[in-house]
């Protein structure tokens, strides 16, 4: 009994407002008749949660997430959050420190963050200073985890880069950091220009492989590997989280993240 009590105290969750929105059309999130997925016992409006497994790993089993390559978890934060941004029973920060899982309505709310702010505005929530220093990657990027695609969206369906790229340039172009040569073959793509080597940027990934035998499909490549609104664009190879090189997504010895979308 001492043990069963000890396990279960393990597994309680910090944050009551985890549990509101129940009986809502939240798509896959729609827990409603299905609270012993991630329960041990069945949650009750204003008190802790007691878990099947920790949160974070609750998550993973249905959302592919590269830790190494997002903002840090299962850590301390070292700041003061906001109200109803939840810890864990060790006062670690987890996924549904900033996401609730159980969101009023995930069709305004799709990434079902914990407030009304989007964007940089969300992260300045926690992270008051992160923006004051524009040579900090992060604080020009808007990435928190390393999505293998998300779809297109109406604010960027007529430009030919994602806006997560976008963002790169509004200091990629020469007045913070090295300016980003590209030339334009054509109205919807770009093609970057390095040292030694060039590379198009912009186009749909999934239609370019369709007819292209030599570019692995969607579905084969590293979660790693990002396609922001479906295009290849900055975050397909480099990443603000990383520790590699040149902050590529992973290492590129004898051409391996070359090779993870190209077959030769």
């Amino acid at each position: 009994m001492k043990k069963l009590l000890i396990f279960s105290c393990i597994l309680v969750g910090i944050g009551s407002s985890a549990f509101i929105g129940f009986g809502r059309d939240n798509g896959p999130h729609d827990f409603t008749g299905k609270c012993e997925q991630c329960h041990l016992v069945a949650p009750q409006k204003g008190q802790p949660g007691i878990f099947v497994q920790d949160i974070d790993s609750l998550c993973e089993s249905c959302h592919q997430i590269v830790e190494s390559n997002s903002h840090p978890s299962k850590v301390a934060p070292s700041m003061k959050l906001p109200k109803g941004f939840t810890v864990d029973w060790q006062g670690r920060i987890t996924c549904t420190t900033c996401h609730n899982p159980h969101p009023d309505n995930v069709a305004d709310n799709p990434f079902m963050l914990r407030s009304s702010k989007r964007g940089k505005q969300f992260c300045v929530s926690c992270h008051k200073d992160l923006f004051k220093n524009p040579k900090k990657h992060l604080s020009a990027s808007r990435i928190a985890h390393t999505k293998s695609w998300t779809p297109p969206t109406r604010d960027t369906l007529d430009k030919a880069l994602d806006q997560v790229s976008l963002d790169c340039l509004t200091c990629h172009e020469g007045s913070v950091g090295p300016a980003a040569k590209f030339s334009l073959p054509n109205e919807r793509n770009l093609t970057f220009r390095g040292t030694n080597f060039s590379h198009p940027i912009g186009m749909d990934y999934a239609q370019a492989a369709s007819s292209n035998r030599e570019l692995r499909s969607v579905d084969d490549l590293s979660p790693m590997i990002s396609l922001y609104e479906g295009k290849v664009g900055c975050a397909s190879c480099h990443n603000p989280f990383s520790h590699e090189e040149e902050m590529l997504v992973f290492n590129n010895r004898r051409s391996a993240l070359c090779l993870e979308c190209h077959i030769k």
